[in-house]
């Protein structure tokens, strides 16, 4: 796959960030995890990279944009666009269960509105996440200060958390 002397343990490593990727989101995506490694592949194959961090956040980035399409693909044949109530907890950790179809939707469309505000503090959130890095790779990945990475989390989190549970609200006032 990569022309590096580590290739099988970057291959291990995307499968890993796939896994937690595909843990996360709901199993309406219908998609596998190598399918997931190798669309991320070829979309990540003639991108210039830093490091071995910073491509595997690049990979963690796109695998998102490669399952959010899926989804949101599979909701438009399936559901037709129906709503049904979300419920969020203010604690967004690595070790979730499944989220819904519908929370994955959400959690995506607040990201994005996130980024819009303050782009550092949503990739902290998609390398946290999604990504499972740890701070200091965060902070090496970003190249800023792993206190700051902590920050930036924590502000997200709590960002993240009024928007989805401001969205939950307006879906059930919308049914």
């Amino acid at each position: 796959m990569l022309q590096s002397p580590d290739s099988t343990e970057i291959y291990r490593e995307l499968q890993k960030i796939a896994a937690i990727h595909l843990r996360r989101s709901s199993a309406e995506a219908s998609i596998q995890p190598t399918q997931l490694v190798h669309e991320a592949w070829l979309r990540l194959h003639d991108r210039g990279w830093k490091s071995r961090t910073h491509f595997l956040a690049l990979a963690s980035r796109t695998m998102r944009m490669v399952l959010i399409d899926a989804i949101r693909a599979r909701m438009s044949e399936k559901r037709a666009g129906n709503r049904r109530r979300v419920t969020w907890s203010a604690n967004l950790e690595l070790a979730g269960p499944n989220l819904p179809i519908e929370s994955v939707i959400a959690l995506d469309t607040a990201l994005n509105a996130l980024a819009e505000k303050d782009e550092r503090k949503a990739r902290v959130v998609e390398l946290r996440f999604f990504g499972g890095l740890t701070f200091p790779e965060i902070a090496e990945t970003l190249d800023i200060a792993e206190i700051t990475a902590k920050r930036d989390w924590e502000f997200a989190r709590t960002w993240l958390f009024a928007q989805l549970s401001h969205e939950s609200s307006d879906a059930i006032a919308d049914s």
